[in-house]
């Protein structure tokens, strides 16, 4: 397919760019409408980051500068497990290995203490000031009546006090822990990012684009969900749920806190349970989500090819059963999310008014008629406590509940996210640099030969289902030596060249660049000496500018425009509204196939490489254009050692060198002349391609009345 045989040119599709770099932005959003309603309960989402992303992008030395990042030390390893006790001392080690983290952290937990203690007050200064007016109501009229009734305006004053110092409280936690969750979110959804971007080209291939993008979004948003539910809702609440026992202990009897605890053991039981049943359902929900979005992404990715065919129906019922399969796995979550709201809503009813009798009782229970009047009288102010307190404890249950459900999806989510997190690349990178000195500075107008050599020894390559692709494979290109491959389709032309810049790694055998065997080369090093000019130029959805300057990040902009007039990119420049900063499209979809691989040859221009490769450049374009494509290559090529994989043999004529390849072997080499003369394949090649031109000439010359 188009999209795999241009990431394979690419060594990482634009797709997974994409996909990584929407993940990374999608985080942020906000997982539900519940979400919401937990904001009002401290727990709060920054939106700021996405708004950075799109105002930065605009900006050349934020969107390219490599040290922009902070270096914070090394990322730990994922856990092998998805539950709580390995998920969460991993997310702290993560959050704990950014600087600051540490005192952000200790601010929030002070500030949450500070909230739990003056809300706890609150209640009981409400009891001091009933307790008052009681007291006010039982004396006659004069300056003690007077006294009490100031003091319990006093006590409600402060009430209301410790209250607006508790929401202060609340909100300078959310506002000191949402950087420490949205640090950690940051760093683990960067590690994803260079993870899957550093991953070998089969692991691209064999996966989704639709479906990673849903992993990774989910898995990274979860992060924060993770800390707000255990730091700031668990912990929190089973503290509140500790003070308010022993507060309603020394007010009332042991009786009023065994039914608060066992209403708050039933409520989380019954939590759990349901949870547990929900989640499996979600679990198989968020399979079929991901299948239904691969199923939407590849369709419109592909949506020349499903035009073309008149295939739309097909693909509609196709991502119709998909949905449908989601719909009824997310009906089911549903249905087990209402019984489980249901059913908390009994135990809080039932525990609340359980506790609250037995306050009732034991006020007013023991001696006679008139000492029980006197209990009620004096103890009116324990009962208010007593429904504060229980309404304090009550309301973060509420959202116990919700927490512990997302807190599970994020685990269920994290889990897929660690095992891409987990996944190694067949191709390990090695160590060593290539010198740097060696480069050619595209700004000078003489060059000396500043090419590399590449050797292959008994280099043969199959996949992992025993297809084998080439077989012991010699070949030695000088430095500066202009190289054309050949051969019929499935020869293994490109794959060697994949192989040599380590996309794949050979079976057997070694490749040498320059001197040093590949797999002991960081990748990095190696890539950064080749440009690769490939069939299909995958184009950003960004400016052209933007597009061209990818070749070298840093390039001033004189450097960019002398790389497009080496490309011939003028005449394009001048036709788009507003030049150079006109946005391409997706894929680069507002310009033509050549004027897209001008821009290719730009990015190579602008590179410097000491290796150009390219990789059927020419073979989806007409003749004229292929004849201007080719001279902007040989003006690139000169001076540089350059491998060209071709179709048409057009493309090679002029090379020092041409191999040719059939069944992942090396039958034929030599020049042109010398290939023709031999009376080989190549020979063959050539006179049915000239043949097959000379038809279409002739067929052009009927249809114009010229013969």
């Amino acid at each position: 397919m188009t999209r795999n045989s241009s990431a394979t040119a690419s060594f990482l599709s634009s797709n997974t760019n994409k996909t990584v770099a929407g993940a990374c932005v999608q985080r942020y959003a906000r997982p539900s409408a519940r979400a919401a309603a937990a904001a009002s309960y401290g727990i709060s989402d920054s939106m700021e980051e996405e708004q950075k992303i799109e105002k930065n992008s605009s900006s050349k030395s934020s969107y390219f500068n490599e040290n922009d990042t902070e270096d914070d030390g090394p990322i730990p390893m994922p856990p092998k497990g998805s539950d709580l006790r390995t998920v969460l001392p991993y997310l702290l080690k993560v959050a704990f290995s950014r600087k600051g983290t540490k005192l952000r952290l200790a601010f929030a937990v002070i500030f949450l203490v500070a909230q739990k203690a003056f809300g706890l007050a609150v209640p009981v200064y409400f009891k001091f000031a009933i307790d008052h007016l009681t007291r006010a109501a039982q004396l006659p009229v004069g300056p003690e009546a007077l006294q009490a009734a100031n003091m319990a305006a006093m006590m409600l004053c402060f009430s209301g006090v410790f209250k607006a110092v508790s929401g202060i409280a609340t909100e300078l936690r959310v506002v000191s822990f949402t950087p420490v969750a949205q640090a950690a979110g940051r760093r683990v959804a960067l590690e994803v990012f260079n993870h899957v971007l550093n991953l070998d080209m089969q692991f691209h291939l064999q996966r989704r684009t639709g479906a990673l993008q849903r992993i990774i979004d989910r898995g990274t948003r979860s992060v924060s969900m993770v800390f707000r539910a255990v730091i700031f809702t668990f912990i929190p609440t089973f503290v509140e749920l500790a003070l308010v026992s022993a507060l309603l202990w020394k007010a009332f009897s042991w009786h009023v806190v065994a039914v608060v605890l066992s209403t708050f053991c039933c409520y989380v039981w019954w939590t759990m349970h349901m949870t547990g049943v929900s989640a499996s359902k979600r679990k198989l929900a968020n399979t079929m989500d991901g299948l239904s979005t691969g199923k939407a992404v590849d369709a419109l990715l592909n949506y020349e090819t499903v035009s073309n065919f008149g295939n739309v129906n097909l693909e509609s019922k196709q991502y119709d059963s998909l949905l449908r399969g989601y719909h009824e796995a997310a009906l089911g979550s549903e249905r087990a999310s209402s019984l489980l709201n249901a059913g908390q809503a009994v135990f809080l009813s039932f525990g609340m008014t359980a506790a609250l009798s037995c306050a009732a009782l034991g006020v007013g229970a023991g001696g006679n008629a008139s000492q029980i009047g006197a209990n009620l009288a004096n103890r009116v102010g324990d009962l208010v406590m007593a429904n504060g307190l229980l309404l304090q404890v009550w309301a973060p249950l509420n959202f116990l509940g919700f927490f512990y459900r997302e807190l599970r999806q994020s685990l269920v989510d994290m889990e897929a996210m660690f095992e891409v997190l987990s996944t190694t690349s067949n191709v390990k990178d090695g160590t060593l640099e290539l010198p740097k000195n060696k480069n050619i500075d595209a700004t000078t107008t003489t060059r000396s030969n500043n090419g590399a050599s590449i050797s292959f020894k008994d280099v043969s390559f199959e996949y992992g289902n025993g297809r084998k692709i080439l077989r012991n494979v010699n070949l030695e290109i000088s430095p500066g030596e202009s190289i054309g491959i050949v051969g019929p389709s499935g020869s293994g032309k490109s794959t060697l060249l994949r192989i040599a810049l380590r996309a794949y790694d050979a079976t057997s055998g070694d490749v040498f660049f320059d001197g040093y065997n590949v797999k002991d080369l960081q990748m990095k090093s190696l890539r950064s000496a080749v440009a690769v000019v490939p069939q299909d130029a995958v184009l950003f959805n960004d400016t052209l500018e933007h597009n061209v300057r990818y070749g070298r990040p840093n390039a001033s902009d004189e450097e960019v425009e002398r790389a497009c007039h080496a490309a011939k990119l003028e005449k394009t420049i001048g036709d788009l509204p507003d030049g150079l900063k006109t946005k391409v499209g997706e894929r680069g979809v507002m310009l033509s196939g050549g004027e897209k691989q001008r821009v290719a040859i730009a990015r190579a221009f602008l590179k410097s490489p000491r290796v150009l490769v390219a990789d059927e450049a020419t073979s989806a374009l007409d003749t004229a254009t292929e004849s201007q494509i080719l001279e902007s290559l040989e003006e690139i090529a000169r001076d540089r050692t350059s491998v060209f994989v071709a179709h048409r043999l057009s493309t090679v004529m002029k090379c020092s060198r041409i191999i040719v390849m059939r069944d992942g072997e090396i039958v034929e080499q030599g020049r042109h002349d010398e290939l023709v003369d031999l009376n080989g394949l190549y020979a063959k090649m050539w006179l049915a391609q000239q043949a097959e031109e000379l038809s279409v000439k002739l067929e052009k010359e009927v249809e114009l009345g010229v013969v």
